[in-house]
């Protein structure tokens, strides 16, 4: 192992010998075992805060309301946390937002206690509270008036759309308003509240020297005084119960142990963290109290990076070992890895039990000068993740051409560990070079960072990519649309325009121009309709706490991170390209070029969804020809041509403040969701099937030259227009156990970024143990796959996402 100069490699080799200790363990097992509760108390003290603020401005409203819940959401320090901090007073519990998601929950639970098969009421009368709140807020939420709006002016094809899952989210999804970032942890690390507050009182002293009339910016650094104020306040009521605690534990080492913690919290988060300890103690109560402001998870970023000071010196100064290192790194993992989300969206419902929030952090990377930025943190965060084997926090190897051998060979270490797909693998230089191409300082732009599944965005900007109604669209159920005159062939209404009867096409090119003509409709209005909902949004939400801790200006402008701007950056996912252009492939190649067979016998075999009359024979025909994944020009320039086009249509879309949308081709599970949208299609797969998962992978099972047949077509298929686009691949956690194996894995992916790959992720599980694992979850109940572009416990994926999961092909190395 060769090791950078400024690396020690003694102290990885320490690293590498590290073992779980029994207070993770224990952290971990009691966690995983507890009962996922649905807590209603942020919805109670909701409702109260917004009877007795009405009249007042929506800002100071939302931030009256932010200090309530962190007055009096419970509180609770467990026997094994050295962390402190929860959500809710439950190991694992999730709070509900009905004040910003509308009155989508209203009629999800059953008629016992539980709102989904794996989260459940801790008493009766709390669904009675939580069905109060929902109807108390109904018709009052920015969902509530983007729908108005919406039904406004395209009538009922705004339900129409969602229903044909043709775009996503909607706002019935419960993830509709807002926006994500990470915190600007460095300024939050080494400010405190104390200094935020200084910075919004500050802001009014100007207002008031400068005599300006923007009255917004007034209620906004008031807010944001509020709103840090209440957070020194909930830190202090942990410091508070620590000692409490204190005074009655027998146990000597975790009575000084609470003190500590005491100590801690009545310093962070109002003051600047000063140990490595205070650090990650002053990040989980940020992280929490933005989890009770929004359901939107806070982004941890490059903690490599920016925590890498405090673990140096202490270690330096003799003030931390590294065991007691580790197992606070592991201790803050676990929390951040197993907090929960009530799963009110269509398509969470649709393919969970319940959700972990998708929650990121960066690994490696380069510095602001371009030079390699891995150190020993980033190592020890590989080696926690891989001991601790939980399906979040997502985490991504920022790889760049400098990336040292052994934090890659660690990465795929980690990977084999947690089997699932963590780490994925990012192109860093890709990346780097799209931002600077969209005229990004470069010093700026290798700062990224990774968004839900592995979207990259900057820390100066506030992203909306995935949110307000223009997450994603489904470009193979434009080709449906396209197929059969603008109406689903699910829900049997129209939704796109009539391009013309296909089997009057007389040429490959007719086909092709009509889809373009309906792709361009259905974007426009999906992006359209988005656009508005970001406009109306502000109106009706603020996020103040989260404006101070991660929005980049706006406590120097004295504005809410929800009032858009230029200095914004807007996104969207074009998803299902690789089913469309296979499906084109295969009709230019059926029924133009060979003539194998005629438009009206396709469109009859698909319209039967391949079982009237020759229904199975056309299916092996179309099945049969050339597929995306095994190095055929013929199909990988399909997929190119076919991205090209769609992110032209996409980025030629300015919004009001002339910033172009940017395209990320992300995974989630929704090629499962997205497929029961879609009808049969000519690339021989069946109606309401998955699509093919991530956004470059191979149609399941199609791809049969192995790793490198998939990986020379994705890198004709190019998609340089994306940031970043999802690449599954599944190989035996049997064969990857060799340190050879995963030596020439390693290999093969530093040659793919050397060649212009953007993002690769691994399942490492054999299908004997996923097999065994549906049949008998009580034995797996731990067990992890990459599903899109996150990753899950198998056990909990409804049956239909494990089947698409086993039945992908496993590749060899």
């Amino acid at each position: 192992m060769i090791i950078k100069s400024d690396t020690d490699e003694a102290l990885l080799k320490e690293i590498d010998d590290l073992q779980l200790s029994e207070r993770l363990f224990q952290l971990k097992d009691s966690m995983f075992s507890a009962p996922r509760f649905i807590s209603v108390e942020r919805a109670r003290l909701a409702m109260e805060s917004w009877k007795e603020t009405e009249g007042e401005d929506i800002e100071l409203r939302r931030a009256r309301l932010f200090r309530k819940v962190l007055e009096g959401t419970p509180i609770a320090i467990h026997d094994f946390d050295i962390i402190v901090g929860r959500e809710t007073e439950h190991l694992i519990g999730a709070p509900v937002f009905v004040d910003e998601t509308g009155d989508c929950i209203l009629g999800l639970w059953d008629e016992g206690d539980s709102l989904s098969r794996a989260m459940v009421f801790q008493a009766k009368e709390d669904k009675n509270v939580l069905r109060e709140c929902s109807r108390f807020f109904a018709g009052k939420t920015a969902p509530d008036h983007v729908k108005e709006t919406w039904y406004s002016v395209v009538g009922d094809w705004a339900r129409d759309i969602s229903d044909a899952k043709g775009a996503d989210p909607t706002p019935d999804s419960g993830y509709f308003p807002g926006v994500t970032n990470r915190a600007m942890w460095e300024k939050v690390l080494s400010k405190g509240m104390r200094g935020l507050i200084e910075e919004a009182q500050a802001g009014i002293q100007r207002f008031r020297e400068m005599k300006e009339t923007d009255v917004n910016k007034l209620y906004f650094w008031q807010s944001a005084i509020i709103v840090c104020e209440a957070m020194i306040r909930y830190a202090q009521r942990y410091a508070e119960l620590a000692r409490r605690k204190a005074d009655k534990e027998s146990d000597p080492e975790r009575k000084n142990e609470l003190i500590e913690i005491a100590g801690i919290c009545e310093n962070v988060p109002e003051y600047p963290a000063r140990t490595f300890h205070e650090a990650l103690q002053c990040m989980n109560f940020i992280i929490v109290a933005r989890g009770l402001e929004a359901m939107y998870p806070l982004l941890i970023g490059r903690i490599d990076q920016y925590l890498r000071p405090y673990f140096d010196k202490d270690l330096r100064e003799g003030r931390l070992t590294l065991e007691r290192a580790a197992e606070l790194l592991g201790g803050a993992l676990i929390l951040w890895g197993m907090k929960v989300v009530v799963p009110v969206g269509e398509t969470q419902q649709e393919t969970h039990q319940f959700s972990y929030s998708i929650n990121s952090i960066n690994i490696g990377g380069v510095d602001r000068d371009g030079e390699d930025a891995s150190n020993a943190l980033s190592y020890l965060v590989l080696h926690m993740i891989g001991l601790i084997r939980l399906s979040s926090p997502t985490v991504l190897l920022n790889w760049n051409a400098q990336t040292p051998r052994w934090l890659l060979l660690k990465a795929l270490e980690t990977n084999v560990k947690t089997k699932g797909g963590i780490p994925l693998f990012e192109n860093s230089d890709h990346v780097v070079a799209s931002f600077v191409n969209d005229g990004t300082p470069v010093e700026v732009a290798r700062d990224w960072y990774g968004q839900g599944c592995v979207t990259p965005v900057l820390p100066s900007k506030v992203d909306h990519n995935g949110s307000e109604g223009k997450g994603a669209v489904n470009v193979a159920l434009i080709l449906d649309l396209t197929l059969h005159r603008g109406v689903s062939q699910i829900t049997g209404k129209k939704v796109g325009i009539d391009v013309g009867d296909p089997r009057g096409f007389k040429t490959f090119k007719d086909l092709y121009e009509a889809f373009k003509k309906q792709y361009r409709y259905v974007v426009n209005r999906v992006l359209w309709l988005g656009t508005l909902a970001q406009s109306i949004e502000p109106r009706y939400l603020r996020f103040p706490f989260n404006s101070c801790i991660t929005g980049p200006g706006c406590m120097e402008k004295g504005q809410d991170i929800l009032v858009t701007d230029e200095d914004h950056s807007y996104g969207i996912s074009d998803r299902a390209i690789v089913d469309t252009a296979d499906s084109l492939t295969a009709v230019k190649k059926l029924v133009f070029d060979e003539k194998r067979l005629t438009m009206d016998e396709l469109m009859n075999a698909i319209d039967t969804n391949f079982e009237g009359e020759r229904g199975e024979e056309i299916r092996q025909i179309c099945l049969a020809a050339p597929k995306f994944g095994n190095d055929i020009d013929e199909a990988d320039l399909m997929v190119r041509d076919v991205g090209e086009f769609s992110g032209s249509v996409i980025m030629s879309y300015i919004n009001p403040f002339d910033v172009p949308c940017k395209i990320s081709r992300e995974g989630l599970s929704w090629h499962y969701f997205g497929g029961l949208g879609v009808g049969a299609l000519p690339n021989g797969r069946k109606s309401k099937e998955p699509l093919n998962d991530g956004s470059i992978s191979p149609m399941r099972g199609m791809d049969k030259l192995g790793p490198t047949g998939v990986i020379r077509s994705v890198l004709k298929a190019g998609f340089k227009e994306s940031y970043a686009s999802c690449l599954n691949q599944k190989f035996s956690g049997t064969v990857m156990q060799s340190p050879e194996s995963r030596e020439k894995l390693g290999t093969l992916v530093d040659t793919f970024f050397r060649n212009g790959g953007q993002h690769i992720q691994f399942n490492m599980v054999d299908t004997e143990e996923l097999l065994d694992a549906k049949a008998h979850p009580e034995k797996h109940r731990d067990l992890v796959v990459r599903v899109g572009g996150f990753s899950a416990y198998f056990v909990m994926l409804s049956p239909e996402i494990q089947d698409d999961i086993i039945y992908r092909s496993t590749q060899g190395c």
